[in-house]
């Protein structure tokens, strides 16, 4: 049942990682296309998708007995890229903002704002997390080795 259930979130936070990153994407061209700023500012908000993305990829790649710890993580991966999206699309579709009424706008850059240090101390945490268990899954690997020897 664990590795059914960490299968299932496991191919849910890719799908949901992609999700995430356009929508965030779609917040940050808005509110720079509004501030007149070019894209390549925002370069540095999208560095922990890649590090999430990158740690992703090697943890497919090193294989380990770790199918607790990799439920753990994909299921946190799914929330956390959940609180994401949830986020992004109160920014859009929140109608109870001053700006929507004052101003015709149909998106909030300053609840976007607030929130994007969240947005990056979660998916630094999840990335640090999959290093985590990258490590331990090489460290593990060696002691079998040594043990086997």
């Amino acid at each position: 049942m664990k590795g059914v259930l960490s299968k299932l979130f496991g191919f849910f936070k890719y799908i949901l990682l992609i999700i995430s990153f356009g929508f965030v994407f779609y917040g940050i061209m808005v509110t720079y296309n509004r501030l007149g700023k070019p894209l390549t500012d925002a370069i540095s908000t999208f560095i922990p998708f890649a590090f999430v993305l990158i740690m992703f990829i090697v943890l497919l790649f090193v294989k380990g007995n770790h199918d607790n710890n990799k439920l753990l993580l994909n299921f946190v991966s799914c929330f956390a890229f959940l609180v994401i999206i949830i986020v992004c699309l109160r920014s859009m579709y929140d109608k109870n903002m001053l700006l929507y009424y004052k101003y015709q706008m149909k998106f909030n850059p300053a609840f976007f704002a607030d929130n994007l240090s969240a947005i990056h101390m979660m998916l630094y945490m999840i990335g640090s997390a999959s290093l985590l268990l990258v490590i331990y899954s090489l460290l593990n690997k060696k002691k079998k080795t040594n043990i086997s020897e």
